[in-house]
């Protein structure tokens, strides 16, 4: 049975939230009128999956299977990866920065650099994105990772920008794809009661060869989300899980959060950190 992913989206309030913290990273990299510090609506939202012109955002996701957290020592089978040939990574980053190019700059202000790109090359048949393009949106410190299936088309885009904050250890929008804090060694994500494959973790960004699964009928605060989501730090130690249903990811949507505020989005409100989560910071580990 062909299944996909939840059709959920951030409230407006964390996608506002997101964009501004954007906006003003890329806003300190150039003295553009402020019309024109506008970042790509798929930056702001962090990610875009497009199936058959359906453009998805999705939650960090987990699957209630009742197994214990896996161990960060007990390694499952890896993900391996081969590189692209130049030319391949030229010919598709033209392709990811045609889908993500930012609006609101003048014609030539925006260079392509690629910056890395892969295929895997031990994916299933049923995997959703087989290839990875990373690029940079120059002068901007902002990057987009653009995902393609077997058959060369573009299915997902996820976006970051330097020190933009991560709400969890793990920031898991994409299927099988997303970024993850500094922290963070391992991935491994899993689809339902299968056993998890560890995501491969390549310059701030993490992919996995993993299916296009979708919940159906209709959804309440019990409906399990089919993938479970853990990261782990470098003496593994389980430190992020996925929520496991609708209500544990609408409750986590919105928390208060302490850390370092992006400059030029104000202090990040809570009563303090006793009650607020502890937020992080991304950065683009350079080549």
């Amino acid at each position: 049975m062909t299944m996909s992913p939840p059709e959920y989206d951030l409230r407006p309030e964390t996608r506002a939230r997101q964009r501004a913290e954007l906006i003003a990273i890329v806003s300190q990299e150039t003295a553009t009128p402020p019309r024109r510090r506008l970042v790509p609506l798929v930056a702001a939202a962090a990610v875009v999956a497009i199936t058959a012109g359906l453009a998805v955002g999705l939650p960090a996701l987990r699957s209630d299977n009742g197994q214990p957290p896996v161990s960060g020592t007990n390694k499952s089978q890896p993900a391996t990866v081969e590189p692209l040939s130049d030319a391949d990574k030229a010919r598709l980053g033209k392709i990811c920065l045609g889908r993500s190019r930012t609006p609101y700059v003048k014609p030539g202000q925006e260079e392509l650099e690629v910056n890395d790109g892969f295929r895997f090359s031990n994916a299933p048949g049923d995997a959703f994105i087989t290839t990875w393009v990373v690029i940079r949106h120059r002068p901007f410190a902002l990057w987009t990772a653009c995902g393609m299936n077997s058959e060369g088309k573009l299915l997902q885009v996820v976006s970051n920008a330097r020190d933009r904050v991560l709400y969890h250890e793990v920031d898991n929008r994409a299927i099988g794809a997303g970024s993850y804090a500094a922290h963070v060694t391992r991935i491994t994500i899993a689809v339902g009661n299968q056993a998890p494959v560890d995501a491969v973790l390549r310059h701030g960004f993490f992919y996995a060869p993993v299916p296009y699964v979708r919940v159906r009928g209709p959804h309440t605060a019990a409906t399990p989300l089919p993938y479970t989501v853990r990261g782990y730090d470098a003496v593994g130690q389980l430190v992020y899980t996925s929520p496991k249903n609708d209500g544990e990811w609408r409750a986590a949507l919105n928390p208060c959060y302490i850390g370092k505020p992006v400059t030029g989005t104000g202090r990040i409100p809570g009563p303090g950190p006793k009650i607020c989560r502890r937020s992080f910071s991304w950065n683009y580990l350079p080549q």
